[in-house]
């Protein structure tokens, strides 16, 4: 409005723009990893949960179809797995929701824990976690999200997906597991000095060496890629931006 008390037609008025939404909660989150903690943590004081609840190709092909399932719930990472599955499924799944919304969010982990599965089950592969299902959404975060912080967490993730495969090489193996999750990290920390394109070929990379040795976590990689790349043809420019990159 003018001095005069006349608004002037060919002046819009601003929208207000909030870069953090206060009221944002992670319902979906939240659900999941409440459904995931209990079991996962209780299984560290409850011997034989795990075997009864993991992913078992032989079991499975006896009757007990609910272990696909049950084999999210929980970790077969020992104490440190657990703990840092959790903690994924806590920070990753908060800015995944967040960017992303709960649909897509659901879509993603569920594309990775059903290729994942599936694909333990078929290479005859016993074990648990929900890692698989986190590859889903990390390649979709990386494919889709609409800011530079939420996509390079997506490609961290892909690393660090790959490196447990180290683990068992012995010292050697877990120092060169260290500096490749190190390496990884930077994808995070220097986000801004590195290419656009980079945040989606990490996982794209990842997914095609991982899927090459025969571990399931290339297979969840490669469905949250594709599922991700079905959800920006059918939504495009939905996405929107969390933080300011």
């Amino acid at each position: 409005m003018s001095p005069s008390g006349l608004v002037h037609p060919a002046l819009p008025r601003a929208e207000p723009v909030c870069e953090a939404d206060p009221v944002f909660k992670p319902y979906v989150t939240a659900a999941v990893f409440t459904i995931t903690v209990v079991p996962s943590l209780l299984q560290l004081a409850v011997p034989g949960l795990e075997a009864a609840w993991m992913r078992d190709p032989a079991a499975i092909a006896a009757g007990e179809w609910w272990r696909p399932v049950t084999a999210l719930l929980v970790q077969d990472g020992g104490v440190f797995g657990t703990l840092a599955n959790l903690a994924f499924l806590a920070v990753l799944g908060y800015v995944a929701e967040r960017a992303l919304g709960p649909r897509r969010w659901l879509t993603l982990y569920a594309a990775g824990a059903v290729a994942g599965e599936s694909a333990g089950y078929l290479l005859h592969q016993p074990g648990a976690g929900n890692s698989v299902a986190l590859c889903g959404l990390a390649a979709g975060l990386a494919l889709l999200a609409g800011d530079r912080p939420a996509r390079s967490l997506g490609a961290f993730y892909a690393v660090v997906s790959g490196v447990w495969l180290l683990a068992g090489l012995g010292t050697w193996g877990v120092v060169a597991m260290v500096v490749l999750t190190a390496a990884g990290f930077q994808l995070v920390v220097h986000r801004e000095r590195l290419p656009q394109w980079l945040p989606v070929a990490v996982p794209v990379a990842a997914a095609l060496v991982l899927a090459a040795l025969g571990d399931l976590h290339g297979y969840a990689l490669l469905a949250g890629i594709i599922v991700g790349w079905i959800l920006k043809e059918a939504w495009p420019s939905t996405f929107r931006r969390t933080n300011p990159a």
